[in-house]
């Protein structure tokens, strides 16, 4: 009786963290979501991710505290921003009315598994916008979660090449 107990106890564990892992999709209409297109990217050189503090104010520097990487390519548009312990996900494709948005709590000091996890959520918003607006999944070079967490201080020589998304 007690062995059928633990197995239970067991499979309830395993469904439960597998049902935390999945994501859905929800559709929340434009009065209520209070999420835009960030049409600032655009402006950005195509191709690359970019780094600053934030992208709409300039190329100030990141800090600890807050970061946004920005890329873009074509009518695609997609920002990763670190602001305190929270990370917001936006991709957008200009011909969609629907922006895609993901938010995660990181906490105070994001852990190497937390920093890595932001790059797979992009990967996850990017399929969301596809489902959205009815599209090809598209692709971005991948976004190193690293970039959005720099050191508390600045070296010398400014970021270091870890920290630097390549050109």
């Amino acid at each position: 009786m007690g062995t059928t107990r633990i197995a239970w106890a067991i499979a309830l564990a395993l469904a439960a963290a597998g049902a935390a892992q999945a994501q859905r999709i929800v559709e929340v209409p434009a009065s209520q979501a209070n999420v835009t297109r960030p049409e600032d990217l655009y402006q950005l050189e195509p191709g690359r991710w970019h780094l600053a503090r934030q992208l709409w104010q300039g190329d100030e520097p990141c800090i600890a505290t807050e970061c946004e990487a920005g890329f873009t390519q074509g009518d695609l548009a997609v920002s990763a921003y670190h602001k305190a312990d929270k990370v917001f996900i936006i991709a957008a494709w200009r011909p969609c009315a629907s922006p895609a948005f993901s938010e995660l709590d990181i906490g105070d000091r994001a852990s190497s598994s937390e920093r890595r996890k932001v790059g797979k959520q992009v990967e996850r918003v990017l399929r969301g916008l596809a489902k959205t607006c009815k599209i090809a999944e598209p692709t971005v070079p991948a976004l190193a979660g690293d970039w959005l967490f720099p050191a508390a201080t600045p070296t010398a020589g400014g970021p270091s090449p870890a920290a630097t998304p390549p050109r």
